[in-house]
């Protein structure tokens, strides 16, 4: 069963944070949740594994923003249109207006709950898109 289960990739820089979500994911049979600590290894599943959707964290902007530009321009080997979910710790406005030009599907602000992370997962990126 677990070979149906959406693919989908955590970049969380904690590690406890990380291992709950995808552990809880997997234990609800919502997603397969591959971790990556950081960009530079996000970037390199990226390129050599498919993935459903992405939940990332926004800690240093400039190399984030500049990792969710490159998967948007099809920098890697997924679908650049793949949702995005984003966890940051603050969000002004002009964080959010650069987000929404990234398309990104859905942002939680830090502290946040793991259900939320789980709920959020499961309707923005694995839940099939409608036509």
């Amino acid at each position: 069963m677990q070979s149906k289960l959406p693919r989908i990739l955590l970049v969380e820089k904690n590690h406890m944070a990380g291992s709950v979500i995808a552990l809880t994911a997997r234990h609800l049979n919502l997603a397969i949740v591959r971790k990556a600590s950081n960009v530079h290894n996000a970037q390199h599943y990226l390129g050599s594994e498919e993935f459903a959707g992405l939940i990332t964290t926004i800690e240093d902007e400039a190399t984030d923003l500049k990792f969710l530009y490159e998967l948007r321009n099809a920098s890697f080997n997924n679908q650049p249109d793949m949702p995005i979910v984003v966890i940051t710790p603050a969000c002004d406005e002009e964080l959010a207006e650069r987000l929404k030009m990234l398309r990104v599907s859905r942002v939680l602000l830090k502290p946040f709950k793991v259900r939320d992370v789980i709920s959020v997962s499961y309707t923005h990126l694995t839940l099939p898109t409608k036509a």
